[in-house]
């Protein structure tokens, strides 16, 4: 299998992860879903998902700069599967932290699609 296609596979993984960290949050009761009322919590996590789309669509169509917006988004959320995984680990309090489950597949997705996004940079040039 190509870089491309195991760069492909693991974005779409990485995004599938994504949206099920955010559907955990919702349903765990993440404190953020508390403050803000569940339509907006929803409403701002759909708007936020839109962007690694559009860099995915870009990576798609091999534009440089979408390859480094995927490495930063690859990498926040692997910091942010993280950031719940201690949190919740730290307080022991699952629900105000909500995400750690998803969280443990962040933290592995993401590193790897980083890890993709640099060798397509390297052989693109």
């Amino acid at each position: 299998m190509s870089i491309r296609n195991r760069l492909i596979l693991a974005y779409l993984l990485l995004f599938m992860f994504t949206v099920a960290h955010m559907f955990e949050e919702a349903w765990g009761g993440f404190w953020i879903s508390h403050a803000l009322g569940l339509g907006w919590f929803l409403l701002v996590n759909w708007l936020l998902l839109c962007i690694p789309a559009v860099f995915f669509y870009f990576i798609l169509m091999d534009r440089r700069w979408a390859y480094y917006a995927g490495m930063l988004y690859g990498g926040f959320m692997a910091l942010n599967g993280a950031g719940h995984i201690v949190l919740t680990l730290v307080t022991g309090r699952y629900p105000d932290f909500a995400g750690s489950i998803s969280g443990i597949a962040l933290v592995i997705t993401g590193p790897i699609v980083v890890w993709l996004l640099v060798k397509q940079v390297r052989w693109s040039r």
